[in-house]
């Protein structure tokens, strides 16, 4: 982040809970330290994370009310009035908004999108997409599977990943002794967590017990479920926690069911807790995190036998997970905020 000091403007639906608000909470507080940031939201005013004070927040919109055209001619005279030297968009559904309303400024502008790319979107989303993508000045994807989704589709030929960066950790021991394994993430079905029970159920062992972080739509269900299978006493649903990492240093064994992921937060902060780590090969990102019995086992996905086989010797073995989570912990470096944040200014400069 070196020469004149720049100012930056990001433009997000909102700000509410989510891995692409949670890059923006962690990258702009790295990015502010140098250059100036601001931050304008098109849809709500709700702020879920903590952002530095340096950072100047401006709302569009209270609450959304589908009015894309108030949105169009508000970002275009918000943008006039600031005049950023960079735009950043967030969202495959606005990007194409922003992309216009900056080239209309005579803006520079890249974008980011931050769900699975092989997702299958709206029509008019993958019009838009198609039409203006090419106009922005560069994309910046999550992952390698990203990269070539995009160059694929012809929506750019300026493309940087990078990655989500990690948050900070404290000072963690490498402890392959703890009997418990953990998996975090909201309870929804895309996150798979009924199938988890499920090879839980089937590799259980008298002194190991499971923990689930996190909260959803499918938390009554997934109660019922280890009841079920008879697992409910080896089985802790703990809900949303804000301290993950006193939660994950808990156990030894990361497990990782998901079936789609733009970038796998979660994941990524297992393996760096250390955790030994276990996660279907969902597009997109985990093939990026996890080198398959380097740092933990990659399943592919649906595979459930091999999964079950490969938790069995993760559980069977304390040398293997000490392999993997000192394995593990070198991510820290690779995915440190000031680190990828030095990236993002590099590709948003050059």
């Amino acid at each position: 982040m070196q020469g004149d000091k720049m100012k930056i403007c990001f433009i997000t639906p909102n700000l509410g809970k989510g891995g692409m608000e949670r890059f923006l909470s962690i990258m702009t507080k790295e990015v502010s330290n140098i250059h100036e940031v601001i931050i304008i939201t098109l849809i709500n005013n709700h702020v879920e994370y903590a952002f530095d004070d340096k950072i100047k927040i401006i709302h569009i919109n209270d609450k959304w009310d589908g009015n894309i055209i108030k949105v169009f001619f508000s970002l275009y005279k918000l943008l006039r009035s600031i005049t950023p030297d960079v735009v950043i968009g967030f969202s495959e559904v606005f990007n194409p908004l922003t992309i216009l309303v900056s080239k209309l400024n005579k803006l520079k502008v890249f974008i980011s999108d931050r769900s699975n790319p092989l997702m299958r979107h709206k029509l008019r989303d993958r019009i838009s997409r198609t039409v203006l993508y090419p106009f922005s000045d560069g994309i910046i994807a999550q992952t390698d599977l990203a990269k070539n989704t995009f160059l694929k589709k012809k929506f750019n030929k300026n493309i940087c990943v990078i990655p989500n960066p990690l948050i900070e950790f404290r000072d963690s021991k490498i402890d392959p002794t703890k009997k418990y394994i953990i998996t975090s993430g909201r309870l929804e079905i895309s996150k798979n967590q009924g199938e988890l029970l499920d090879i839980f159920s089937k590799v259980v062992r008298d002194d190991w017990k499971l923990i689930i972080i996190g909260d959803g739509s499918q938390k009554i269900k997934l109660e019922k479920k280890a009841k079920l299978l008879g697992i409910s006493e080896k089985v802790n649903f703990v809900g949303k926690q804000n301290d993950i990492e006193f939660w994950l240093n808990k156990g030894s064994i990361y497990i990782y069911t998901s079936l789609s992921e733009g970038f796998p937060n979660a994941l990524s902060e297992a393996i760096a807790t250390p955790l030994a780590s276990i996660a279907y090969d969902c597009p997109a990102g985990v093939s990026d995190l996890i080198e398959d019995g380097e740092n933990g086992f990659l399943i592919p996905l649906g595979n459930q036998d091999i999964f079950i086989n490969k938790l069995n010797m993760l559980i069977d073995s304390e040398r293997l997970r000490e392999k993997f989570m000192r394995e593990g912990i070198k991510s820290r470096h690779k995915y440190k905020a000031n680190n990828i944040a030095l990236k993002l200014v590099d590709f948003i400069t050059s």
